[in-house]
């Protein structure tokens, strides 16, 4: 069986995912990461080149990608109707006492 190569979208998450990956371990290190894994620093060292460009490429298959921790994820379907809404309710505002008018301000 041959090897299925990534299309070129899953091939530029993979680089987007390994980037990311490499960035947070050069500014946590390795000693950190090797502690909480049970191996030892060399051992990080060595995955660094290989091993874990070949786990964001699995990340990318799986169509999964890496995000910081404070970063949170919303579907794009969702963003696109709360906008599309958003905009249908402003083409009607035409001056700013409209919004006092509708809005309950009490709170």
């Amino acid at each position: 069986m041959s090897p299925q190569v990534l299309n070129p979208e899953q091939t530029a998450r993979a680089n987007r995912n390994n980037a990311l990956i490499m960035r947070r371990l050069a500014s946590v290190g390795n000693a950190p990461v090797a502690l909480a894994v049970g191996c030892d620093e060399s051992t990080i060292s060595r995955m660094k080149c290989e091993k874990f460009l070949e786990f964001a490429r699995i990340l990318a298959v799986l169509d999964l990608k890496v995000v910081p921790i404070d970063m949170r994820c919303f579907n794009e379907r969702d963003i696109e109707t709360i906008l599309h809404q958003a905009r249908r309710w402003m083409e009607h505002v035409q001056h700013i006492d409209q919004l006092s008018d509708q809005l309950d301000w009490s709170d």
